[in-house]
Protein backbone atom coordinates (compact mmCIF):
# COMPACT_ATOMS: atom_id res chain seq x y z
CA UNK A 1 0.00 0.00 0.00
CA UNK A 2 2.97 2.18 0.79
CA UNK A 3 4.04 1.55 -2.98
CA UNK A 4 0.89 2.79 -4.04
CA UNK A 5 0.74 6.02 -2.10
CA UNK A 6 4.26 6.75 -3.20
CA UNK A 7 3.57 6.34 -6.60
CA UNK A 8 0.32 8.91 -6.83
CA UNK A 9 2.94 11.25 -4.82
CA UNK A 10 4.79 10.75 -7.86
CA UNK A 11 2.24 11.54 -10.38
CA UNK A 12 1.06 14.18 -8.57
CA UNK A 13 4.64 15.81 -8.55
CA UNK A 14 4.92 15.00 -12.23
CA UNK A 15 1.78 16.73 -13.30
CA UNK A 16 3.03 19.98 -11.19
CA UNK A 17 6.15 20.32 -12.87
CA UNK A 18 4.61 19.90 -16.61
CA UNK A 19 1.89 22.48 -15.40
CA UNK A 20 4.68 24.88 -14.44
CA UNK A 21 6.80 24.50 -17.60
CA UNK A 22 3.63 24.07 -20.04
CA UNK A 23 3.86 27.64 -21.63
CA UNK A 24 1.40 30.59 -20.52
CA UNK A 25 -0.55 30.82 -23.37
CA UNK A 26 -2.34 28.20 -22.08
CA UNK A 27 -3.98 30.09 -19.53
CA UNK A 28 -4.14 33.28 -21.88
CA UNK A 29 -7.52 35.18 -22.62
CA UNK A 30 -8.08 34.17 -25.98
CA UNK A 31 -9.54 37.43 -27.28
CA UNK A 32 -5.64 39.07 -26.33
CA UNK A 33 -4.37 36.59 -28.58
CA UNK A 34 -5.40 38.00 -32.13
CA UNK A 35 -3.52 39.54 -34.08
CA UNK A 36 -3.31 43.45 -33.32
CA UNK A 37 -5.17 45.42 -36.27
CA UNK A 38 -2.90 47.61 -38.10
CA UNK A 39 -5.50 51.20 -38.75
CA UNK A 40 -2.84 52.55 -40.91
CA UNK A 41 -2.90 49.48 -43.01
CA UNK A 42 -6.74 49.06 -43.03
CA UNK A 43 -6.85 52.70 -44.15
CA UNK A 44 -4.59 53.06 -46.83
CA UNK A 45 -6.34 49.33 -48.27
CA UNK A 46 -9.75 50.77 -47.95
CA UNK A 47 -11.42 52.08 -51.58
CA UNK A 48 -11.26 56.19 -51.56
CA UNK A 49 -14.23 57.81 -51.12
CA UNK A 50 -16.07 59.17 -54.44
CA UNK A 51 -17.31 62.91 -54.74
CA UNK A 52 -21.09 63.65 -54.50
CA UNK A 53 -22.60 63.21 -57.55
CA UNK A 54 -24.15 66.33 -58.97
CA UNK A 55 -27.58 67.18 -58.50
CA UNK A 56 -28.08 69.26 -61.14
CA UNK A 57 -28.50 69.88 -65.17
CA UNK A 58 -28.14 72.91 -66.75
CA UNK A 59 -28.74 73.12 -70.19
CA UNK A 60 -29.06 75.97 -73.12
CA UNK A 61 -30.04 76.24 -76.66
CA UNK A 62 -27.84 76.35 -79.20
CA UNK A 63 -30.05 78.78 -81.51
CA UNK A 64 -32.09 82.17 -81.33
CA UNK A 65 -34.00 82.82 -79.12
CA UNK A 66 -32.31 81.09 -76.19
CA UNK A 67 -34.17 78.75 -73.85
CA UNK A 68 -33.30 76.83 -70.81
CA UNK A 69 -33.70 73.13 -69.29
CA UNK A 70 -33.30 73.04 -65.38
CA UNK A 71 -33.29 70.11 -63.10
CA UNK A 72 -32.31 69.84 -59.76
CA UNK A 73 -32.94 68.54 -56.62
CA UNK A 74 -32.28 70.09 -53.58
CA UNK A 75 -29.26 71.75 -55.23
CA UNK A 76 -27.71 74.71 -53.94
CA UNK A 77 -28.33 77.95 -55.92
CA UNK A 78 -25.06 79.07 -56.67
CA UNK A 79 -24.74 76.24 -58.25
CA UNK A 80 -27.26 76.71 -60.91
CA UNK A 81 -26.75 80.48 -61.45
CA UNK A 82 -22.60 79.78 -62.02
CA UNK A 83 -23.35 77.17 -64.84
CA UNK A 84 -26.14 79.87 -66.09
CA UNK A 85 -23.34 82.82 -66.13
CA UNK A 86 -20.73 80.13 -67.53
CA UNK A 87 -23.08 79.56 -70.73
CA UNK A 88 -24.32 83.30 -71.19
CA UNK A 89 -20.77 85.23 -70.74
CA UNK A 90 -22.85 87.10 -67.74
CA UNK A 91 -22.36 87.83 -64.41
CA UNK A 92 -24.98 87.07 -61.78
CA UNK A 93 -25.11 88.50 -58.46
CA UNK A 94 -26.92 87.04 -55.45
CA UNK A 95 -28.13 88.70 -52.60
CA UNK A 96 -26.75 87.15 -49.32
CA UNK A 97 -30.35 85.12 -48.70
CA UNK A 98 -30.78 83.88 -51.97
CA UNK A 99 -26.88 82.82 -51.90
CA UNK A 100 -28.02 79.96 -48.86
CA UNK A 101 -30.74 78.74 -50.99
CA UNK A 102 -30.93 75.56 -52.01
CA UNK A 103 -33.48 74.72 -55.06
CA UNK A 104 -35.94 71.48 -56.60
CA UNK A 105 -36.62 72.31 -60.08
CA UNK A 106 -37.75 70.45 -63.33
CA UNK A 107 -38.29 72.38 -66.47
CA UNK A 108 -37.19 72.89 -70.21
CA UNK A 109 -37.63 75.15 -73.07
CA UNK A 110 -38.20 78.53 -70.94
CA UNK A 111 -36.21 82.04 -72.07
CA UNK A 112 -34.21 83.71 -69.93
CA UNK A 113 -36.57 86.02 -67.96
CA UNK A 114 -39.25 82.93 -67.77
CA UNK A 115 -35.66 81.16 -66.22
CA UNK A 116 -34.69 83.77 -64.04
CA UNK A 117 -38.43 84.13 -62.79
CA UNK A 118 -38.45 80.43 -61.18
CA UNK A 119 -35.03 80.52 -59.45
CA UNK A 120 -35.66 83.85 -57.25
CA UNK A 121 -39.09 85.98 -56.16
CA UNK A 122 -37.76 89.30 -57.56
CA UNK A 123 -35.05 89.38 -60.17
CA UNK A 124 -33.32 92.43 -62.88
CA UNK A 125 -31.62 92.11 -65.75
CA UNK A 126 -29.32 94.80 -67.41
CA UNK A 127 -29.49 94.55 -71.44
CA UNK A 128 -27.48 96.54 -74.16
CA UNK A 129 -29.85 96.48 -77.10
CA UNK A 130 -28.63 97.97 -80.56
CA UNK A 131 -26.00 96.91 -83.24
CA UNK A 132 -26.70 95.55 -86.85
CA UNK A 133 -27.87 92.54 -87.22
CA UNK A 134 -28.70 91.77 -82.76
CA UNK A 135 -32.16 90.16 -82.99
CA UNK A 136 -31.73 90.01 -79.63
CA UNK A 137 -30.95 92.49 -76.46
CA UNK A 138 -27.84 91.37 -74.38
CA UNK A 139 -27.95 90.52 -70.87
CA UNK A 140 -24.76 92.42 -69.15
CA UNK A 141 -25.67 91.63 -65.37
CA UNK A 142 -28.50 89.63 -63.52
CA UNK A 143 -29.53 90.49 -60.27
CA UNK A 144 -31.42 87.53 -57.30
CA UNK A 145 -33.03 89.13 -55.13
CA UNK A 146 -35.83 88.49 -52.16
CA UNK A 147 -38.91 89.76 -52.09
CA UNK A 148 -38.55 93.34 -50.39
CA UNK A 149 -34.62 93.66 -50.73
CA UNK A 150 -33.52 97.04 -52.10
CA UNK A 151 -32.79 97.13 -55.98
CA UNK A 152 -29.52 97.04 -56.91
CA UNK A 153 -27.52 100.51 -57.86
CA UNK A 154 -28.37 101.18 -61.70
CA UNK A 155 -25.14 101.38 -62.18
CA UNK A 156 -23.58 98.08 -60.51
CA UNK A 157 -23.13 97.16 -64.12
CA UNK A 158 -23.71 100.09 -66.76
CA UNK A 159 -20.83 103.07 -66.15
CA UNK A 160 -20.24 105.20 -68.72
CA UNK A 161 -16.50 106.90 -69.08
CA UNK A 162 -18.08 110.49 -70.02
CA UNK A 163 -21.13 112.25 -70.96
CA UNK A 164 -21.95 114.39 -73.65
CA UNK A 165 -22.89 118.14 -73.65
CA UNK A 166 -24.59 119.16 -76.73
CA UNK A 167 -24.53 123.26 -77.14
CA UNK A 168 -27.12 123.98 -79.93
CA UNK A 169 -27.19 127.36 -81.57
CA UNK A 170 -27.54 128.47 -84.96
CA UNK A 171 -25.05 131.59 -86.10
CA UNK A 172 -27.46 132.86 -88.76
CA UNK A 173 -30.06 133.21 -85.67
CA UNK A 174 -32.17 136.39 -86.44
CA UNK A 175 -31.41 137.31 -89.80
CA UNK A 176 -33.92 137.10 -93.27
CA UNK A 177 -31.89 133.83 -94.33
CA UNK A 178 -32.58 131.65 -91.17
CA UNK A 179 -36.25 132.88 -90.97
CA UNK A 180 -36.95 131.65 -94.71
CA UNK A 181 -35.24 128.32 -93.63
CA UNK A 182 -37.03 127.79 -90.88
CA UNK A 183 -40.06 128.57 -92.84
CA UNK A 184 -39.05 125.80 -95.50
CA UNK A 185 -38.02 123.16 -92.88
CA UNK A 186 -40.25 123.32 -90.10
CA UNK A 187 -39.47 121.39 -87.66
CA UNK A 188 -36.54 119.28 -88.94
CA UNK A 189 -36.12 117.51 -85.28
CA UNK A 190 -39.18 116.62 -83.26
CA UNK A 191 -38.75 113.96 -79.93
CA UNK A 192 -41.35 113.03 -78.06
CA UNK A 193 -41.45 110.26 -75.10
CA UNK A 194 -44.74 109.17 -73.71
CA UNK A 195 -45.70 105.77 -71.68
CA UNK A 196 -42.10 104.30 -72.28
CA UNK A 197 -43.01 104.82 -76.33
CA UNK A 198 -40.36 106.90 -78.73
CA UNK A 199 -41.74 109.27 -81.13
CA UNK A 200 -39.20 111.09 -83.76
CA UNK A 201 -39.17 113.31 -86.84
CA UNK A 202 -35.48 113.98 -88.02
CA UNK A 203 -34.93 115.53 -91.05
CA UNK A 204 -31.49 115.57 -92.48
CA UNK A 205 -30.42 115.75 -88.84
CA UNK A 206 -26.71 114.82 -87.05
CA UNK A 207 -27.04 111.85 -85.38
CA UNK A 208 -25.21 113.23 -82.39
CA UNK A 209 -28.15 115.54 -81.87
CA UNK A 210 -30.69 113.60 -82.76
CA UNK A 211 -29.29 110.85 -79.89
CA UNK A 212 -28.67 113.87 -77.51
CA UNK A 213 -32.22 114.67 -77.95
CA UNK A 214 -32.96 111.63 -77.35
CA UNK A 215 -31.82 111.10 -73.78
CA UNK A 216 -32.70 114.51 -72.89
CA UNK A 217 -36.94 113.31 -73.38
CA UNK A 218 -35.49 110.15 -71.48
CA UNK A 219 -33.97 111.65 -68.53
CA UNK A 220 -30.63 109.45 -69.40
CA UNK A 221 -26.88 110.04 -69.93
CA UNK A 222 -25.36 110.07 -73.65
CA UNK A 223 -22.26 108.84 -73.90
CA UNK A 224 -20.51 110.26 -77.14
CA UNK A 225 -18.02 107.38 -77.96
CA UNK A 226 -17.30 108.46 -81.91
CA UNK A 227 -17.42 112.04 -83.15
CA UNK A 228 -19.95 110.77 -85.76
CA UNK A 229 -20.77 112.96 -88.93
CA UNK A 230 -23.71 110.52 -89.61
CA UNK A 231 -26.66 112.36 -90.54
CA UNK A 232 -30.07 110.68 -90.48
CA UNK A 233 -33.57 111.40 -92.13
CA UNK A 234 -36.16 109.21 -90.32
CA UNK A 235 -39.69 109.47 -88.89
CA UNK A 236 -41.31 107.18 -86.19
CA UNK A 237 -44.75 106.69 -83.80
CA UNK A 238 -44.23 104.69 -80.74
CA UNK A 239 -40.90 102.74 -81.08
CA UNK A 240 -39.91 100.93 -77.74
CA UNK A 241 -36.25 102.20 -77.44
CA UNK A 242 -35.05 99.14 -78.71
CA UNK A 243 -36.67 99.37 -81.76
CA UNK A 244 -35.98 102.36 -82.14
CA UNK A 245 -32.19 102.18 -81.47
CA UNK A 246 -31.81 99.78 -84.15
CA UNK A 247 -33.98 101.78 -87.20
CA UNK A 248 -31.14 105.03 -86.21
CA UNK A 249 -27.69 103.64 -86.51
CA UNK A 250 -26.15 99.82 -85.86
CA UNK A 251 -23.60 102.32 -83.59
CA UNK A 252 -26.19 103.22 -81.17
CA UNK A 253 -26.62 101.23 -77.84
CA UNK A 254 -29.74 101.46 -75.59
CA UNK A 255 -28.86 100.05 -72.00
CA UNK A 256 -31.88 99.37 -69.84
CA UNK A 257 -32.94 97.08 -67.02
CA UNK A 258 -35.79 95.01 -66.39
CA UNK A 259 -37.43 94.11 -63.46
CA UNK A 260 -38.85 90.79 -64.06
CA UNK A 261 -41.37 91.00 -61.30
CA UNK A 262 -43.28 94.15 -62.44
CA UNK A 263 -41.67 94.07 -66.58
CA UNK A 264 -40.93 97.86 -66.05
CA UNK A 265 -38.24 98.91 -68.46
CA UNK A 266 -36.10 101.51 -66.78
CA UNK A 267 -33.39 103.33 -69.54
CA UNK A 268 -29.81 103.79 -68.51
CA UNK A 269 -27.94 105.21 -71.02
CA UNK A 270 -27.51 105.88 -74.46
CA UNK A 271 -24.34 105.57 -76.43
CA UNK A 272 -22.99 106.44 -79.38
CA UNK A 273 -19.48 103.76 -80.27
CA UNK A 274 -17.27 104.00 -83.35
CA UNK A 275 -17.42 101.63 -86.04
CA UNK A 276 -14.72 99.20 -84.78
CA UNK A 277 -16.22 98.96 -81.10
CA UNK A 278 -19.42 98.36 -82.73
CA UNK A 279 -18.54 95.62 -85.37
CA UNK A 280 -16.17 93.74 -81.51
CA UNK A 281 -19.22 94.97 -79.43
Amino acid sequence: MSDSIFNRRRLLSVAGLALALAPATIFADPKAQAPASKPAEAASQAPASKPAAKSWTVQMSKNAPRTFTVKAKDAPLPEITGELSRLLKTQFTLSPLLAKQKVTLDFGGLTLEATLRMLAPQSYVDYVAGGEGADEPKPLAVYLQAYNERPPATTAAVRGSAEAILIEGDTEEGTEAEAQRKKAEEEPLRVSWANNQLSVRARKQPLSVVLFRIASEVGVPFELRHESNEVVDVEFQNFSLDQAMRTLSPGVRFYYRLDLQTFQVQPLRLALLSPASAKSF
